[in-house]
């Protein structure tokens, strides 16, 4: 019976990975899509989105059911109702990768990002796609150390919002205000998407320790 519990529970982890895996190329898509005015990019970003969502709500069926039929304690009980907040977390990344697609597909073939601006929003995206594939390797290894790691970057996007805040807001800006508002909320995106890989991290540390690192 326990060997059968730890297979289903590697199975959920290593879902789990994948389930981040995609979240990384949804973000690096809608990128794409925003920057390149490229329908395609934005349609792929679209697709895999959906897929996370699909892949998710079955995950989380999965682990409630084996809370059910199980009921693990200590180490895998964290591990397990973890796993469900993360996979709540990858899916709202899923979403949030799809509203920045959704701008640029609404919006095509103009682009929306301002010149002045594309290499704030270029260095979001990267800074995304590195947090996802950041917060894989986190779930996939359990180490607290690149945990840690991933939670500290996030002052990067942080950073980086606030120099498109200021830009927006500026007296120089030549753009209206619907544009200013595109940017405000594309930024917002990229910033949320960021802090679900941080919580993502913080999990995994209470998994590891049992304890929830400062925020």
């Amino acid at each position: 019976m326990r060997e059968q519990f730890d297979e289903q529970l590697e199975e959920i982890r290593s879902d789990l990975v994948e389930l981040c895996a995609r979240t990384e190329v949804a973000i690096d898509c809608a990128t794409r899509a925003l920057l390149d005015t490229d329908r395609d990019a934005a349609d792929r970003a679209a697709e895999v989105c959906a897929d996370i969502d699909i892949r998710g709500r079955e995950l989380d069926y999965r682990a409630l059911t084996l809370i059910a039929r199980q009921q693990p304690v200590a180490q895998d009980l964290r591990a397990l109702i973890s796993g469900i907040h993360n996979i709540a977390d990858l899916r709202r990344m899923g979403s949030l990768a799809a509203h920045i697609a959704e701008v640029a597909r609404l919006h095509h073939p103009v682009p929306v990002v301002p010149f002045e601006l594309r290499g704030i929003i270029s260095d979001m995206g990267v800074a995304a796609t590195a947090q996802a594939a950041a917060a894989r390797e986190v779930v996939r290894t359990r180490d607290e150390a690149t945990a840690l790691d991933l939670i500290w970057a996030d002052e990067r996007t942080d950073e980086l919002l606030r120099k498109l805040f200021a830009a927006t807001k500026g007296d120089d800006w030549l753009y209206g205000a619907a544009s200013a508002v595109n940017m405000t909320l594309l930024g917002r995106f990229y910033e949320r998407f960021c802090d679900h890989t941080v919580e993502i991290s913080r999990r995994v540390i209470f998994v590891i320790t049992g304890e929830l690192p400062d925020e």
